[in-house]
Order: C-alpha cells, then structure tokens, then sequence
C-alpha cells in the first residue's frame, strides 16, 4: 500500500510538471551613452554626475529654505513615503504567510426531531461525545483552543513571494524619488521665476517712467506748435500698452507665490513671503550649470522612472517564479489544541475535555490546473507588459534627454547674441547720455534712447531666464547634475 501510495505521488508530480506553459520573456532594451551634436570642443573628463540634493549647486540660502519647506509639507510626497511603508509592511508578511495560527472559539446545538437507535445517534459525531449520548435530544457543545498549520515551502513559493514585495517597494522608492525630482525643480522653476517678475517689475516701471517723461516733452512741444496731435497720441498707446503688462507682471507674482503656497500644502505662507521678499536682489538666474558633451548610460539607467520599472519587472519575475510553485504538490502540517464540553453548565469546566489534533495534508493540484495554468500564463504576460513599459520609458529617457540638451544649448547660443544686442545699446545710451550733457541732442532723443535700452535689457533677462529654465529642465531629465570633480571634493568637505 505504501509503495502504491508512493507510485501515486510520483506520477502526480510528474504530471503536474509537465504542463507547466513556457513563457517567452521579452528583453530589455541595451542603453548607449547620449553623444551630443556639439560642434564646441568639450570633455567630460573633469566633471561627474550627482542626483543628491542637485539644487544645493546653486549655493542660495533662500532656495534651499523653500526647498526643506516644501519636501517637509508637500502631500504628493507624503502619500509617496506612506506608500512606501504599506508596500515594506508586506514584506514579512509574505515571508511569514506559510505559518498560520490563530485562537479559536465557537458553540454549537445538535439534535434530531426525534429518538433515533443508538447507532443513529447525531452525525456527524461531535469529537469526544460518546456515541450514545443525547440520542434523540438537543446537545449544546462549546468549544475553544488554539489552531497552527505550516505549510511546506519545497519550492521556495513564500520567499518568491516576500522577494516580489521588497522590489515593490524599492520601486516606490524610486516614485518617490521621481515625485521629489519633479517637486524640486518645479520649485525651482517658479522660484526663478519669481525673480525674474520682480526684475521686468523693476523694468516696466521704469519704461512706464520714461514714456511718461516724453508724453510731457510731447505736450509741451504741441503747446509750442511745434508738434502733432499724432504723436502725444502714438505716446499714449504705448503707455496703455505698457500698463497692460505691468498689470500681467502683477497677476504671474502673485500666481507664482500661489502656487508655490500651494506645493507646500499652505502650510508656510509667512515663511514663502519672507523668502521671497528677502531673495528679490538673488543672483540665481546668473548661475550656469555645465552641460555635459555627452551622458553616460548608466546616468538614463539610473533615472527613477526607469528604475521604477527595473523594479517592477524584477518584481513580476518574482510572483512568476512563485506561480509556478502551483503545479506541483502542497504539503503541509497542522493541528489543533483546546477544550470541549457538552451541555450549558459543564461547558469548560471539565478540564479532561482536553482536546487535540495533528496530521499532514497534500494537495494535488491535478484536477485545477486550468485555473493554475491561467495565473502562471498571466503572471508571464505581466512580465512582458512591465518590460516594455521599462523600454518605453528608456526611449522617452533618450529623446527626453536629448532634446533638453539641444534646447539648452541653444538657448545659450540665443542668449550670447541677444546679450551682445544689449550691449549695442547700453554703449549707445552711454553715448546718448555724454551728448544730452554736452548739449548735443535734445533731452526728448536721450529719453527715448532710454526707453529703447530698458527695452533690450528686459528682452536680456527674458532669454536668462530661458537659459536658466532649460538648465532646470535638463536636470529634472537627466535625475541630477554634472559636477565638477573639484566642487564634489570641496563638498564633501563641508
């Protein structure tokens, strides 16, 4: 019998096994370094890439205020860490999810609607009542105890499982390393912003000066007939005009402080307005961050959105590998320990009702290996399904990165050229200053020679501001920023 029962197993096991599917797992997709198209001869011999705490490059007290505030309060990234901590509490879970135990208590009535033979007794039999007792009559039965069971982990099933839970939530890690990239360039973003507003503020105000100080040179010319209606009127539109945009200036300042009120989940308002207040002459649009000649892959490897995935896929293999557990034999071993008594008033009182049970199980999954089947098929297809997510994410990577290197650089290259445009007119209003003062052209060409150089100034620190938004934006893509070697030294230091 027990060679038969052998055999049997054996025969089970053999074939489960054998209708276990094949599933073809996709590749993931081989990353090259991004070589840019530079025509500038640039190394990357003296610089190395950094993704901790990027914004501290910059060196701005108040920036870095905002920014702790900000992390500190934000409710994106507090639901980021608290997902963090669901996914890690599962982990030993999962470990732990072969052993079961559990106090249990309960009560129960039995009886017939008549006397039955003592061979009629009530079935199924209560365990430790004898078979004579209360035929035919009702029987109260209590009962209380402690149940375990464990089941064997042959094919390491429970540690797949707990694996699948630890890179999910290493994954989360990654999201909310996303969440606090996107969270502290964004700042970043509106802070220079802010900056920017308070500067064209500065400049509007002084246009709208100027233009003023014409429209009265304009009025005093027409009272002396020699000039126009056409032209006071011409002064006029420009003013309209100009009052336009110094109301536009007021409604992005006060947006901006709202949104950035807002990433802080309104927490810190007072704080925001003295950082703002104390910033306004912050030279943080000055800075020039290096723009590498070419980014290795391990940077676009190492962006969390894409290790994110890495993650997931590694996750995924894991559930599979446990999946595939299913088509072979469950054993495992319990058993029960408490107290039974019979009738309302001896119920637990005596204590020779000591109760127990051990014995092992096997399950042969044979007869459900459609369902079996059909989770380990899909188990696969989620794997594949997180791999191409993983290489699109790796192709968005590449030509996200690509594109703000191009857009950087450019907009460099735009800046040079309009900042020489700039420096064609403040030498030209110097010029018009020295001949208003020796008397050569009139106070009327001299203001207006003002006004066209506030203009180039404010159209200067317009494209600063582009250079220093692309900046920001190439290192939201990348996950950090280039560093020189000697400032990563001197940083380590502090």
């Amino acid at each position: 019998m027990k060679k038969f029962m052998l055999t049997l197993c054996f025969v089970f096991i053999s074939g489960c096994s054998s209708y276990v599917p094949k599933n073809e797992i996709s590749e993931v997709k081989t990353v090259e370094s991004i070589k840019s198209n530079n025509s500038e001869k640039e190394t990357n011999e003296n610089i190395t890439f950094s993704n901790q705490k990027w914004w501290l490059t910059y060196k701005d007290e108040n920036l870095n205020e905002l920014i702790d505030l900000t992390l500190e309060s934000n409710s994106d990234l507090k639901i980021a860490t608290l997902n963090i901590q669901r996914a890690s509490a599962t982990i030993d879970a999962a470990a732990d999810s072969a052993f079961k135990m559990g106090l249990y208590g309960g009560a129960t009535y039995y009886g017939t609607s008549k006397p039955h033979t003592k061979s009629k007794a009530i079935g199924p039999q209560p365990i430790g009542i004898p078979e004579n007792a209360f035929a035919g009559e009702t029987a109260y039965v209590a009962g209380a105890g402690l149940k375990a069971s464990y089941n064997f982990n042959f094919y390491d099933k429970y540690g797949n499982l707990a694996k699948q839970q630890e890179y999910i939530a290493r994954g989360l890690e990654f999201r909310t390393k996303l969440v606090e990239l996107s969270l502290t360039t964004n700042l970043t973003k509106l802070y220079g912003y802010y900056l920017y507003l308070e500067a064209e503020k500065e400049n509007l105000d002084a246009r709208l000066e100027v233009l003023n100080s014409i429209k009265d040179k304009v009025e005093k010319t027409i009272e002396l007939g020699n000039g126009v209606d056409e032209d006071l009127l011409s002064i006029n539109n420009k003013i309209l005009a100009l009052n336009k945009y110094i109301n536009l200036n007021k409604l992005h300042r006060e947006s901006t402080i709202e949104t950035i009120n807002s990433l802080s989940s309104y927490e810190h308002r007072e704080e925001v307005a003295r950082i703002l207040k104390n910033a306004k002459k912050d030279k943080l649009l000055e800075e020039d961050f290096i723009v590498p000649n070419s980014v290795s892959s391990d940077v676009i490897v190492n962006r969390p959105d894409v290790q994110y995935y890495m993650m997931m896929i590694e996750s995924q293999k894991a559930k599979l590998t446990a999946a595939k557990s299913d088509f072979y034999p469950q054993m495992s071993i319990g058993g029960d320990i408490g107290y039974r008594g019979v009738g309302l008033d001896n119920s637990f009182k005596d204590f020779s009702s000591l109760m127990w049970s051990f014995g092992p199980k096997v399950y042969l999954p044979i007869f459900n290996l459609s369902g079996v089947k059909t989770n380990y098929k899909i188990a696969g297809i989620q794997v594949n399904i997180f791999v191409e997510d993983y290489n699109k994410t790796v192709n968005g990577a590449i030509k996200d990165i690509n594109d703000k290197l191009t857009s950087v650089k450019i907009a460099k290259i735009n800046y040079r050229d309009i900042d020489q445009i700039y420096l064609n007119n403040k030498k030209q209003y110097e010029n018009s200053n020295f001949k208003f003062k020796i008397g050569s052209i009139s106070e009327y060409e001299n203001l207006n020679d003002q006004y066209t150089y506030l203009a180039a100034s404010l159209t200067k620190n317009q494209q600063n501001y582009k250079v220093f938004s692309e900046q920001v934006d190439l290192i939201n893509s990348l996950g950090g920023v280039y560093k020189s070697k000697d400032e990563i030294k001197k940083d380590s230091l502090n």
